[in-house]
């Protein structure tokens, strides 16, 4: 065989092999990005902001003297699982700011959650990793929230102080009824301490009432939700009217 018809030879080969690396390597990508792709579609995580303007801050039928209060909300969710930031900071009042992290996970119609009370004041000397249970100012709480769906409109909510600024260890349970009237979601709750001293000095109803929100149409793309919320305390004989807007929610 002459010179000239191996190398006709040889470089037809050397095309061959560079051609089929270039097939596995165009393979190997496509197949990285199915993976990549069904990672994405498998396992997302969605992030969610809000910030709400309250003209009270009222929590469980307790009076935070917030008047009016900043209430920003910060947290991410992967499948079920949800980590959190929520605060509510006084742009006027008396009442100390709060800062709170929790975490959560939704199985069917539960949800258990752990939460990290912070309260502060302006000026003051708390730490946020003082963690010790005789000068801590944060609660810890564990709490799961039952709901009955769409078929049986109520849900239960029990809650218990384990670790903190309560040291009676104080449980919270409420049960609530869910309804919409057409655009117009309403909620009616009462809420009961058995044990505890943290909401009332007995085991007593500090909460009982309702709520409604209604998002109210701005632009053909923005609306913005509105809530009302009338709050009894029977233990103290106090009642609060409390209005709401959310400025932020994406």
């Amino acid at each position: 065989m002459s010179l000239h018809k191996l190398s006709k030879l040889y470089l037809s080969m050397s095309m061959r092999k560079f051609a089929f690396r270039i097939c596995v390597i165009l393979c190997l990508f496509s197949r990285s990005q199915s993976l990549f792709a069904q990672s994405d579609t498998i396992r997302p995580i969605s992030a969610s902001v809000s910030v709400d303007l309250v003209s009270h801050y009222v929590w469980r039928g307790q009076d935070y003297g917030h008047k009016p209060s900043l209430q920003p909300g910060l947290s991410a969710t992967w499948k079920d699982f949800t980590l959190g930031f929520w605060g509510a900071y006084r742009l006027a009042g008396s009442g100390d700011h709060e800062t709170d992290f929790y975490i959560e996970k939704t199985i069917g119609p539960a949800t258990f959650s752990i939460w990290d009370y912070w309260n502060y004041s302006d000026g003051s000397e708390n730490n946020y990793f003082d963690y010790n249970k005789n000068t801590t100012a944060h609660l810890f709480e564990a709490q799961v929230l039952l709901s009955g769906g769409e078929k049986l409109p109520f849900n239960v909510l029990g809650s218990y102080f384990f670790y903190g600024a309560d040291p009676t260890k104080s449980m919270y349970f409420e049960l609530q009824y869910v309804h919409s009237f057409g655009s117009v979601d309403t909620q009616a709750f009462a809420g009961f301490q058995p044990k505890g001293e943290f909401y009332a000095t007995k085991a007593a109803f500090v909460n009982v009432g309702c709520s409604a929100t209604k998002s109210i149409k701005m632009t053909k793309s923005w609306s913005v939700p509105l809530s009302l919320s009338l709050n009894y305390n029977p233990d103290i004989q106090k009642v609060y009217l409390v209005g709401g807007i959310t400025l932020i929610n994406f």
